[in-house]
């Protein structure tokens, strides 16, 4: 390392894969944090934060004098997650992330304080690391993070190869799910790689399509609304699972299922629909405004637009298919 050193203005954060849980002596198994990813570049004039999209993320969290400690010439890779009872608030954070003012930056750190949970080294003294394997860099992080007992800032544990059961106990504790990551895996910048997985919990919805939102002519988004305590209610949009086979034929059946105006109300713009069409939305949980939260078509109910699966594709029961057939009026195609 030279006094010239200096690290590189962004890396693009490795990416993962949706997969099961498994166990494997081969893959570090860690709590997937629910937060805002962010890097950490410990200049030599001091650190900075930078989200996955480039982001600056200095004025909006205060914290980061508090982690000057940082060796000079580090870049650490985690995430930012505001606490309750020592579990991920995702909807505390929401309003850290809104915050531009830095008056009201620092009012936010006092009343919904952030802490940054680390989870990889990618440069150390100013060297990249990424080609060395995930194992050696955990144990560096370790060394460099352990001495320093910075505020809000925690390196997160993991284990090797109980998997099933790091997930289960995950799940129980209310947390998102867990990351499974190979033990020998380089950091590959930007990539979405099987080296990592993420295993999440979810949630299944019965829903209904109630309008459709557009980027000019093609279709984007479905807005959908489901039963919540025996009335239809919009509950959000979902793109997340819809085809390009999906978006055509969608597109081309709305004219004959148009209506002005939307259902129920809803805050949305959009082009509105008879509800006649029925899909499995799988999502991680209902925000506070009543929305599906990181929603993800799953499957069509019998009226697929293109075809008509056989049997019976969702995970939700009779009872409550009849109870969204009456809060909508009509009644579900039979499969055949």
């Amino acid at each position: 390392m030279t006094d010239a050193a200096a690290l590189p203005d962004f890396v693009a954060p490795m990416l993962s894969r949706r997969g099961a849980a498994f166990d494997s002596d081969k893959n570090l198994f860690e709590v997937k944090w629910d937060g805002t990813r962010a890097l950490l570049f410990a200049d030599r004039s001091g650190p900075r934060l930078r989200n996955r999209r480039e982001a600056i993320l200095d004025e909006r969290y205060p914290e980061l004098e508090g982690w000057r400690g940082v060796p000079a010439g580090a870049v650490l890779d985690g995430e930012l997650v505001v606490l309750r009872d020592g579990v991920p608030d995702f909807s505390a954070l929401l309003p850290r992330e809104q915050i531009r003012r830095p008056e009201r930056a620092r009012a936010a750190a006092r009343s919904l304080p952030a802490t940054y949970v680390v989870f990889d080294l990618l440069y150390e003294e100013f060297e990249p690391i990424m080609g060395r394997p995930l194992s050696e860099r955990r144990e560096r992080l370790s060394n460099l993070i352990a001495p320093l007992e910075l505020p809000a800032l925690v390196l997160s544990e993991g284990i090797v190869g109980a998997g099933c059961s790091c997930f289960e106990k995950a799940v129980d504790a209310g947390l998102e799910g867990v990351m499974a990551k190979r033990l020998d895996s380089r950091y590959q910048p930007g990539a979405r790689s099987e080296a990592w997985v993420k295993i999440k919990r979810e949630e299944h919805r019965l829903c209904t399509v109630i309008g459709f939102t557009m980027r000019g002519n093609p279709l984007r988004s479905l807005v959908i609304g489901s039963e919540v305590a025996g009335v239809l209610r919009c509950v959000g949009k979902v793109g997340s699972g819809l085809t390009e086979d999906h978006r055509r034929a969608l597109f081309a059946r709305i004219p004959s299922i148009e209506r002005d105006e939307p259902i129920v109300p809803c805050r949305h713009s959009a082009r509105w629909v008879e509800p006649v069409l029925f899909c499995d939305v799988s999502y991680l949980e209902v925000t506070k405004s009543g929305d599906l939260r990181a929603p993800v078509l799953s499957a069509w109910l019998e009226g697929s637009p293109r075809r008509r699966p056989s049997g019976n594709c969702f995970r939700t029961g009779g009872a409550r298919r009849r109870k969204l057939e009456s809060s909508v009026g009509m009644s579900f195609p039979t499969a055949s």
